[in-house]
């Protein structure tokens, strides 16, 4: 797979299904904390053969890594969202696109919105504005491994909680500038945001619709792929 030298990372990315974005408007998958790409890996097949998808590596995720290895980690939901535009827009030359974002990928679709005019339609799941909007048993589980990182002195996991307990804090103003039409998805059994939290978020920005998934969890491109592909269908 290629990868993107974009700031001071090396970007992992990969192009699925439709390649001709001027023929239709691709979208981008973002992944969630400590994860990658291929949590999409069962979803994509279901639409490729009519839609185009760009996936990428978060920093230090995945398969991205930075350009010099000795240095200290960088990482917050802002230089994501950096990334993320300079490889659609920039690297890519994307003029037009949706963005698909899970939990720590759909905050940093957020932050897109606020930041690029090209980002058309946003699909947020398991998405939070503030760490208020984390349930008390997730931040405690945060925390746990933030501390287990500090102990085996793995600074890049340390940074990565680090940034969900203290990030985004995206306040009422901000999601009632978000243009797009977007759609927040919620698991009903989410062990990880709080129910009112991602309704609110939806209700806040001007085109915002909340949608409920039975049955799902935090981790619907993993679990409900079929669920979330008929969802995608009908909206983008």
């Amino acid at each position: 797979m290629p990868k993107a030298t974009i700031s001071d990372q090396l970007i992992n990315y990969e192009i699925a299904g439709v390649t001709d974005f001027k023929l239709r408007t691709p979208a981008l998958l973002l992944h969630g904390n400590g994860e990658s790409m291929r949590i999409y890996a069962n979803f994509v097949p279901l639409l490729s053969s009519s839609r185009g998808f760009v996936l990428m590596d978060s920093r230090y995720q995945g398969e991205s890594e930075p350009i010099d290895p000795e240095a200290e980690p960088r990482i917050s939901y802002e230089l994501m969202a950096q990334d993320a535009i300079d490889l659609m827009e920039n690297v890519l030359g994307v003029a037009e696109y949706d963005i698909i974002g899970s939990s720590d990928g759909a905050i940093t679709a957020l932050l897109m919105a606020l930041k690029s005019i090209r980002v058309r339609k946003l699909i947020l799941i398991g998405v939070n504005s503030d760490p208020s909007g984390l349930k008390p048993k997730a931040v405690r589980a945060i925390k746990r491994d933030q501390r287990a990182a500090r102990r085996r002195r793995d600074l890049k996991a340390v940074e990565l909680c680090r940034m969900m307990l203290d990030e985004p804090k995206l306040t009422g103003g901000e999601l009632a500038s978000i243009i797009c039409e977007t759609t927040v998805v919620y698991g009903q059994k989410d062990e990880c945001i709080r129910r009112e939290h991602a309704s609110a978020i939806a209700d806040a920005i001007p085109r915002g619709s909340f949608v409920e998934i039975k049955g799902a969890g935090h981790d619907i491109p993993r679990t409900h792929p079929g669920e979330l592909a008929e969802l995608v269908r009908s909206l983008l």
